[in-house]
């Protein structure tokens, strides 16, 4: 049986041919050595994304705290990307860090952006789509402090990004690298900025969007028949070509693991994926409980050719494992 990837987004196939324009270049390049290459990818993102600046970013710790060096106090949200989070962890003792609440999100945005906020001094870091759930957050026109977005999951999918100051995006969304990135903004925020190969590894990665459509309700209307309520979501308002399943009563460690035999593979969250025993940060902070943020499946593709047999192969590992677990 062939792989069947259901963890698309955060765990994507390595794109070997782009992937090989980043990896060889590991030196720092003179700011004399401008090819013109790498110039005309430039243009090509900042034309795409109206900004002054489209440039190699390290997304990753050292990155993330290098631009935040760059403000007096942060507000963000916990559904943000590992990276971005425990840079946040480590410079709250420089820096003034403020949680926002993100089943408020929209209403606290409006208030802090009503107070006499220092532009300039003051980020506001969120992602466009919330890791592990997918949900998609409606944030306001910011205009007293410098909003930054991850849009990361937004761009793969080919969803309109909307307005921001800076914006982020993470290579490995893409097949890329892991730490390799890209910031676009109309100021300069990173020391990155004559790396050879990744404007045009992201402009090229950029073009091959996943074309998304609504198989994903159509698997959950399948999973619905054959679980009934033993299947749920943990959000309503998510992005095309995701699912934030809720395989009730069973940690989905165990589902991910059957699949895996099957060559069916799926991510119970983010923390999982990088290797840590956890349940979704998100759900968490959202309230839920560790025995039932354990039974998130965050599911994303790019296509899936056969419903039914993922649905029958879902619906058959969660029914052994519940037996198992009695």
């Amino acid at each position: 049986m062939k792989e069947i990837r259901l963890d698309f987004l955060v765990n994507p196939p390595l794109n070997k041919e782009l992937s090989s324009l980043l990896i060889p270049d590991f030196n720092f390049n003179s700011i004399a050595i401008k090819e013109q290459e790498l110039e005309l990818s430039r243009d090509k993102l900042k034309q795409r994304f109206s900004k002054n600046y489209a440039l190699p970013f390290n997304f990753a710790i050292g990155g993330f705290l290098e631009l935040f060096m760059n403000f007096k106090k942060i507000y963000y949200i916990d559904s943000l990307h590992y990276e971005i989070r425990r840079s946040l962890e480590i410079i709250s003792n420089v820096i003034e860090i403020e949680r926002i609440d993100m089943k408020n999100l929209y209403c606290d945005l409006m208030k802090i952006d009503d107070e006499l906020l220092a532009k300039d001094s003051t980020l506001i870091i969120l992602p466009l789509i919330n890791e592990d759930i997918f949900s998609i957050n409606k944030i306001p026109n910011i205009k007293n402090a410098t909003l930054a977005l991850d849009i990361s999951y937004a761009s793969r999918l080919g969803m309109d990004i909307g307005m921001s100051d800076i914006a982020l995006i993470n290579g490995a969304t893409f097949g890329l690298p892991s730490g390799f990135g890209l910031i676009l903004s109309d100021k300069i925020y990173t020391s990155t900025l004559y790396k050879k190969g990744v404007s045009e590894a992201f402009c090229r990665a950029l073009d091959e969007q996943i074309i998304t459509d609504s198989t994903n309700m159509d698997l959950f209307a399948k999973l619905k028949e054959l679980l009934e309520n033993d299947i749920d979501l943990f959000a309503q308002d998510f992005a095309p070509n995701t699912l934030p399943l809720r395989f009730r009563h069973i940690n989905t460690r165990n589902l991910i693991q059957h699949l895996y035999l099957d060559n069916i593979f799926l991510s119970g969250s983010q923390d999982c994926y990088l290797g840590f025993i956890k349940p979704s940060h998100t759900l968490t902070s959202l309230g839920f409980g560790q025995l039932a943020a354990r039974e998130l499946c965050a599911i994303s593709f790019d296509k899936i050719d056969d419903i039914s047999l993922i649905a029958s192969k879902m619906a058959e590992s969660y029914k052994m494992i519940r037996l198992m677990e009695f």
